[in-house]
């Protein structure tokens, strides 16, 4: 990261408990404007949890949050609302509404958030889908399509309104790993030529090593690591190896990984 580069989200000290058990403990993030960052952890980790805070869903027990400029910890809903316009979100299933097109679905935040005419709104929708490599798909509706291409008009929708920052939870969920592939190299091709900062929340070990200018290892709400894709992959802790290869042995006993699993299930 380069001198010029600014800190887009700031996150301090977030502590975050449900019913005296501590899911974050103590987090402490910069996330650099214009970089990819990926949040990668086993199950029950937290990262889901952070995500969620990120996006204004839930309230730290302690801590703030920094989004360009601002602490929406304690912000009011119209003035949250005011910093939600600065980003976009990819959802794990896509979530396009099944009752509107394609070209209705990426329209969707245009219609609710400005007071563009309809002609200027077509023009838009058009760009968005040629940039996820969908022109021509206005009129399909989301069963007309696959899956990769419904996670690619979700894409489309996430940037409508030009935000500096898009997250997305699990991009690659339920995709073949072709598919998978082509999702990560929209969000690079995305970033780099929209200049968007990207937050990307997966446990694809390829997909991070693909995408990411940063990595953030989570574990028991703590912040394990954090490094390049290169740093991770060489690092000396023996359950960052274990994550990367996947083992069922080694730093993470199978026990542990159950009842990661269940203390998830209970936060959702």
């Amino acid at each position: 990261m380069n001198n010029e580069t600014k800190n887009i989200i700031e996150i301090k000290n977030l502590v975050k408990t449900f019913d005296d058990r501590s899911v974050l403990d103590g987090i402490n993030l910069e996330i650099p404007e214009g970089e990819i960052t990926v949040i990668m952890g086993g199950s029950g980790c937290g990262k889901s949890t952070l995500l969620r805070h990120l996006v204004g869903l839930l309230t730290p027990t302690e801590g703030s949050i920094m989004i360009d400029g601002e602490n929406i910890v304690g912000i009011s809903e119209n003035g949250m609302n005011c910093v939600r316009r600065k980003f976009g979100m990819l959802f794990q299933g896509a979530a396009l509404f099944n009752s509107l097109t394609v070209g209705e679905n990426v329209a969707l935040p245009l219609r609710e958030h400005t007071d563009l005419k309809d002609t200027i709104i077509q023009i838009i929708v058009k760009v968005k889908l040629e940039l996820v490599g969908l022109t021509g798909f206005e009129h399909f509706m989301p069963h007309q399509i696959s899956g990769g291409m419904k996670k690619r008009v979700a894409l489309a929708r996430a940037i409508a309104l030009d935000p500096k920052i898009v997250f997305y939870d699990e991009p690659g969920a339920g995709l073949d790993p072709i598919t998978a592939a082509m999702i990560d190299q929209l969000i690079l091709d995305l970033s780099r030529k929209l200049r968007i900062t990207s937050v990307v929340v997966t446990h694809e070990m390829k997909s991070a090593f693909r995408i990411a200018d940063k990595i953030v290892i989570l574990r028991k709400g703590k912040i394990l690591e954090t490094g390049t894709g290169a740093q991770i992959q060489n690092s000396k802790n023996s359950y960052v190896q274990q994550f990367i290869s996947g083992e069922p042995d080694g730093a993470i006993p199978l026990m542990q990984t159950s009842e990661a699993y269940l203390k998830g299930l209970l936060e959702t």
